[in-house]
């Protein structure tokens, strides 16, 4: 049991029972195959049998059964923040605190968990000037993405493990999307296997994928070319995992918890983890890949990447100050993406929205060097028109999209979309801007650090 990856507990707390829900909620199909030797198999259960094993539901699995069955109608719902409120009643405490949580968490000291806060509070910050009579009977809200036509001027980021949310996770989002045509990033922390999420798309979908490099070049390309096979239009390199944040809540659940398992540990010795005891102790929020990604990433590996997937357009995920912008430009990325990984890595970050704003201040040109998109807090179409006033190509949207999927699978994740292309179009048109390209610097006032009026 000692060389189990979630540790011994959780052999302990399963044993004789049925644990193929918590299995299957934390590892993609094939898990098993790729982790155990040959000839572990020793038969197979009957599902009747199953059934019986474990005496029943526990009180948690009770209790969100009990709140699903009264969950509200997917059509009630009129914003965003209205998917986390009902999806809270339905999550996991495990759940609850892998998509939650943000580094640093302590009910004694409020002030914790700074950058996660600082992401929502940090759109309001920007404020419109809008203009008026310029006939706005007609708005147009497509885009383009690296080159590729979108309907929309936003995208779903990755999101790990969404499975431990609803059974068919990332299946989910791949659908909804499909039904806006919006684009899906394919998260490396996905529970549903990179194999299932691509055989869910339709056949005119567009899905990127999140790549965490692995310091093995022999499985970073094996991963890389694989994700191109399915049909990867673009590779969004996550840049900010040297090591993984301390992601306090989540550790804090581990502590507590008898019933913890490591969600990916399989995965990650399935995939050749060499240094697992050094991170199997850490919480929920540690993500795929982390045991094995390459540390001793830098901008060289873009010509490595490059060489590896001819063709492809490669964004830099995770930059958070301009310097690191005019790097990736120099070094011939397509697009960055301003992010803070969710407020999860280097607490005290600034808000990707503050580094939007440094970028237009020091160096606008960067703006049509590099495509430049950003990701974190966002709630509302307000936000995404703040940000594509002030330069960015794109907005991403990560835990909205889990907890829509949590609450009503596919249907939630499409009335997400529909709610924010709705407020987008609206803001375009009580703002002043038939188009995205309509959207201007000079439409929005920074008010910090100090009031500042973009030109």
């Amino acid at each position: 049991m000692s060389t189990q990856p979630g540790g011994a507990k959780v052999l302990q707390q399963h044993a004789g029972k049925d644990a193929t829900k918590i299995f299957k909620s934390l590892h993609p199909p094939g898990t098993l195959q790729k982790a155990l030797p040959a000839g572990s198999l020793v038969g197979v259960i009957d599902v009747d049998d199953a059934a019986k094993l474990g005496g029943g539901k526990d009180d948690e699995e009770q209790r969100i059964e009990l709140a699903r069955a009264s969950l509200r109608n997917v059509d009630t719902i009129v914003c965003l923040d209205e998917f986390e409120e009902v999806a809270q009643s339905i999550l996991s405490q495990m759940a609850a605190s892998y998509y939650g949580t943000g580094c640093r968490f302590s009910l004694a000291f409020p002030e914790t968990e700074q950058t996660l806060r600082d992401e929502r509070e940090s759109w309001q910050r920007i404020r419109f000037r809008p203009r008026v009579m310029r006939k706005m009977r007609h708005i147009d809200s497509r885009t383009t993405f690296l080159g590729m036509p979108q309907p929309v001027p936003f995208f779903i980021a990755p999101a790990g493990l969404a499975r431990l949310g609803h059974p068919d996770g990332e299946l989910n989002i791949a659908r909804g999307a499909a039904a806006h045509d919006v684009v899906q990033v394919v998260s490396s922390g996905a529970s549903a296997s990179v194999d299932e999420i691509f055989g869910a798309k339709s056949p005119e979908q567009i899905m990127f994928w999140q790549f965490y490099v692995p310091s093995d070049r022999v499985l970073a390309e094996k991963k890389l070319r694989h994700a191109i096979e399915l049909g990867a239009m673009a590779i969004f390199v996550t840049a900010d995992v040297p090591v993984l944040g301390k992601r306090e809540r989540d550790l804090k659940l581990k502590a507590r918890s008898q019933n913890y398992e490591h969600p990916i540990a399989a995965q990650w010795k399935a995939a050749g983890a060499s240094d697992w005891n050094a991170v199997k102790n850490r919480g929920i929020s540690d993500i795929p890949d982390t045991a094995h990604i390459d540390a001793n990433l830098c901008w060289d590996d873009i010509a490595w990447i490059r060489q590896r997937a001819p063709g492809i357009p490669i964004v830099v995920k995770g930059v958070g100050c301009v310097e690191d912008v005019e790097l990736a430009a120099q070094y011939g990325a397509d697009g960055v993406v301003l992010s803070t990984h969710g407020g999860r890595q280097l607490d005290g970050a600034r808000a990707p929205i503050d580094v939007l704003v440094e970028v237009r201040r020091r160096n606008p040109a960067l703006l049509k060097q590099i495509e430049v998109y950003i990701d974190g807090g966002v709630r509302r179409g307000t936000d995404v028109v703040k940000a594509l006033c002030l330069g960015a190509r794109g907005v991403g949207l990560g835990r909205p999209i889990l907890y829509a999927q949590s609450a009503y699978g596919a249907a939630g994740v499409s009335k997400a979309l529909q709610i924010l292309e709705e407020e987008v179009q609206m803001a375009m048109r009580l703002l002043g801007a038939n188009t995205v390209a309509d959207l201007r610097p000079e439409m929005v006032e920074v008010s910090s650090p100090e009031r500042w009026v973009p030109t």
